[in-house]
């Protein structure tokens, strides 16, 4: 989640149009699921005219706008009706001087808007550095989380993006590596399952827990092999991420070489092997190992690299399966080869 999914690439349009913006802040909402808090969904602000005047120059940068209507006493801390303060609109936007200027004047940095996010969530989601590190000198809370969208924090926000300079702000900052969101995932998990390998090394040599997994028992190690993230997986292995940990009954049990060989993600399995995954580990509905799997779906160098890590060929599944049996019923004669040149009959 960028802040252009985020809504806020839209953030200098006008404060008008209310049903327009906010069916789409809807829209964001309802197919993101977490933090779709967007500067464009303004159209109704309870504030007066001098309000509007105010938020609306903070959120262009206009500083010597915004220190004029500061000087004429204007309340510092004006929300919209969805509570966007003018920190929030300057911050997730990147206007430094206008930030200072806002904390100078005593803006709150803790406000709460309506979903729960805070002016240092929008600066992290957005990869404003500068802006973050001014909010939290001016102590904004890091572990603060955004309620009703997933319990995202700041920290997860700048992880998932990889926006490393935040992170390491943020660590600094002493930001809670192991916080969860609503389904259990660490910043750890989330950069891990985006690919983003600086962020979670930082996380890593911050002592993030390798081996936390989120309430599905999907850990950042599965969530890197299922997306087919080799360096992250070979810097979460060398971090000692348990290679065989399986996931919950929920997500059938599975392990990081089964995400990886159902995904035809070969690199990734060769280096879960080498790592010490056991090659004949079952899990799914059918409980399957992850040779039936690579080869049902027919990925030749996948089940290669299976068979010369001595993947049992004989296993059966609870529906009397092989990999043989299901590489023919799928056509994929290459494999069926390959199985019977192992030994498979």
């Amino acid at each position: 989640m960028n802040h252009r999914q985020l809504g806020v690439q839209n953030a200098v349009e006008p404060f008008n149009g209310r049903r327009t913006w906010m069916n789409k802040l809807y829209r964001l909402r309802r197919v993101l699921g977490i933090l779709a808090l967007s500067a464009c969904a303004l159209a109704s602000i309870e504030a007066n005219a001098q309000g509007v005047e105010f938020l609306t120059a903070a959120r262009d940068g206009d500083l010597p706008h915004v220190k004029a209507l500061l000087d004429d006493k204007v309340d510092v801390n004006t929300k919209t009706d969805i509570g966007l303060t003018a920190l929030m609109m300057a911050s997730v936007n990147g206007h430094l001087e206008v930030v200072q200027a806002l904390i100078g004047a005593n803006a709150d940095v803790n406000i709460v808007a309506a979903n729960g996010s805070t002016a240092l969530m929008l600066a992290s989601a957005a990869g404003k550095s500068d802006v973050a590190k001014a909010l939290l000198n001016a102590k904004a809370d890091v572990n603060a989380k955004a309620k009703g969208f997933n319990d995202y924090t700041a920290l997860m926000l700048a992880s998932e993006n990889g926006y490393l300079e935040v992170v390491r702000a943020l660590i600094e900052a002493k930001s809670d590596v192991n916080l969860t969101s609503v389904s259990g995932a660490t910043a750890l998990k989330i950069a891990s399952q985006r690919g983003q390998l600086e962020a979670v090394k930082a996380l890593l040599e911050a002592k993030a827990d390798v081996n936390l997994a989120a309430a599905n028992g999907s850990t950042a190690l599965m969530s890197a092999s299922e997306k087919g993230h080799l360096e992250v997986v070979t810097a979460l292995l060398e971090a000692k991420a348990g290679v065989n940990a399986q996931a919950s009954k929920e997500l059938g049990r599975y392990t990081a070489l089964m995400f990886a060989s159902e995904n035809d993600h070969v690199e990734v399995v060769r280096a879960l092997l080498a790592g010490g995954a056991y090659v004949d580990a079952r899990g799914g509905k059918l409980v399957s190992t992850a040779l039936m799997m690579a080869s049902e779906k027919g990925y030749l160098e996948v089940v290669r690299a299976l068979i010369d890590a001595k993947a049992n060929v004989g296993n059966v599944n609870i529906r009397l399966d092989t990999a043989l049996s299901l590489a023919t019923a799928g056509g994929h004669q290459n494999v069926v080869e390959l199985l019977k040149s192992a030994g498979a009959n």
